[in-house]
């Protein structure tokens, strides 16, 4: 819903979490027409028929999403599966690039005894993803910072209407819309393990809005913890120079579409579905059902 006046009158009806529950529980909404219905507050998003999380919606569409079609038919369903089947069998989990925290909350509602590192260097962002844990009663480990390859500082190139864009690219996206400047602390995954804030990565997500080989750079110790990485890929030369600095190390690589599920590729490159994953061996095992699917 982008028209500003039917947004505000759409915000004006009363009670609209009370009449859409039990159309919510039915099922019975088309998503072309839910993905439309957003509601503000605390809301409970259906992991499965045994788990479940809390998240804020302040009306958002990924949140939307959740709230009507919980895990399984909300956003980047088959990227959650996935997640979901490596996070199983991780004990070190890092979210890079956390948003609001649906990937670390997703972590701990399946493996509630792992350690989950949330990084968030967005001011606004990271408001909610505090708020976000606390309704959770607070599992996740939070870091206001980015990753990078060293540690330090760095410009933030905030999106003045979409914070979930921001980049430490300036205009990652080439949309040339009004952008605030700001400094933001960078530390490297290697500097957080040699310190000991971090003590090992079975599993990481990195979606940083076309800073992920940046990210990679500030982790030689990869060769040594080899974690599977969720990791978003928006352009071919990122693919290429990831593609570089893996290499060697055993990794398969799979384009996760989200509605055909993993899928084998040779190579690291743009396509319509966003999210890659990067696998070892000893991975496998536990995406069997994700890979027949």
């Amino acid at each position: 819903m982008k028209n500003p006046l039917l947004r505000t009158l759409y915000s004006a009806i009363p009670a609209k979490r009370w009449l859409f529950e039990p159309l919510r529980r039915s099922q019975i909404v088309p998503k072309s027409i839910y993905r439309h219905l957003f509601v503000n507050g605390s809301m409970r998003i259906k992991v499965d028929e045994k788990r479940h999380f809390f998240i804020q919606n302040n009306g958002h569409y990924i949140e939307t999403l959740l709230y009507w079609g919980g895990i399984e038919k909300g956003w980047e369903r088959e990227s959650a599966a996935v997640w979901m089947a490596l996070c199983r069998q991780a004990h070190h989990i890092l979210d890079v690039g956390a948003n609001t925290g649906i990937y670390s909350l997703l972590a701990h509602s399946v493996q509630a005894g792992a350690d989950i590192c949330a990084f968030e260097p967005v001011p606004g962002v990271l408001r909610q993803l505090e708020q976000n844990n606390v309704l959770n009663g607070n599992p996740l480990r939070l870091f206001p910072m980015a990753l990078g390859p060293e540690d330090g500082e760095a410009t933030l190139y905030d999106n003045l209407d979409n914070h979930y864009e921001a980049s430490l690219v300036a205009d990652p996206h080439g949309k040339h819309r009004p952008q605030n400047e700001y400094k933001v602390a960078v530390r490297s995954i290697d500097s957080l393990l040699a310190d000991g804030t971090l003590s090992g990565i079975d599993l990481m997500k990195v979606d940083v809005e076309k800073f992920e080989a940046q990210v990679l750079a500030g982790f030689k110790a990869l060769a040594r913890y080899k974690p599977a990485v969720l990791i978003e890929i928006l352009d071919d030369s990122i693919g290429r120079d990831i593609e570089h600095m893996i290499e060697g190390l055993g990794y398969h690589f799979f384009n996760i579409d989200e509605e055909r599920g993993l899928q084998p590729v040779a190579h690291l490159s743009k396509s319509h579905s966003y999210n890659f994953l990067l696998a070892q061996d000893r991975h496998l095992l536990a995406l069997k059902s994700a890979l027949q699917r």
